[in-house]
């Protein structure tokens, strides 16, 4: 059985997880550190566990989440990339410039998990800026079709995608995005309720294949 490499962006994901590699916090960060671990470890799949806003609206697969919920994220997309202009985004893809994605996470992996937690699987958007004002929030909901949002999901996988390395995503929302005061913001039960989680799929011998 293999384990996989577990990574995590910020201090506080990986805090009492040992053996978990942080990334830092960020689409950049997070890109570099995980080509180096993937070049320095080869291993044979990676882990990126941590928090996330969930999008109140709610339009992608898996439905509405709110703080506390845990997911798998199935596909992510790089939300912000590209040009904005007075008739609306333009993703790298119009542009030519390259694509936003969707990044696919391991299927088999993902459902196996998604099973073992009783948790959806929801399509991830990246981001540079968090969205922390309601219009930003509904805007890029739209444009993505995604349920959460993240600073790392899709440089993670893109990184593992050029190595030829699957991945799986596990996330608990830490809060509602949009206004911040309106959030319902709690890093902490986030941060517990991914690591329980871990703890769960750790015990199911989940994923080890």
């Amino acid at each position: 059985m293999t384990p996989p490499l577990l990574v995590c962006a910020a201090e506080v994901e990986g805090r009492g997880l040992p053996s978990a590699l942080r990334l830092g916090v960020g689409k950049v960060a997070a890109a570099v550190a995980m080509t180096a671990a993937l070049h320095e470890r080869r291993p044979a799949w990676v882990l990126l566990f941590g928090v996330c806003g969930a999008y109140p609206e709610g339009h992608g697969p898996g439905g509405r989440l709110d703080v506390g919920d845990v997911c798998l994220v199935g596909d992510e997309w790089l939300a912000d990339e590209g040009v904005a202009t007075d008739d609306g985004f333009l993703p790298l893809s119009q542009l030519g410039l390259g694509s936003n994605g969707p990044f696919h996470a391991d299927a088999e992996r993902s459902a196996a998990a998604a099973r073992v937690l009783g948790a959806p699987i929801v399509r991830g958007a990246t981001v540079s800026a968090c969205s922390g004002t309601d219009p930003r929030s509904r805007e890029l909901a739209t444009l993505t079709g995604a349920t959460v949002e993240t600073m790392e999901g899709a440089a993670v996988a893109w990184a593992c995608g050029r190595a030829g390395v699957p991945w799986v995503q596990l996330r608990c929302v830490s809060n509602r995005t949009g206004r911040r005061a309106a959030g319902g913001w709690d890093l902490p039960r986030a941060v517990t309720g991914v690591q329980e989680a871990l703890r769960r799929l750790e015990a199911a011998n989940w994923g080890m294949a």
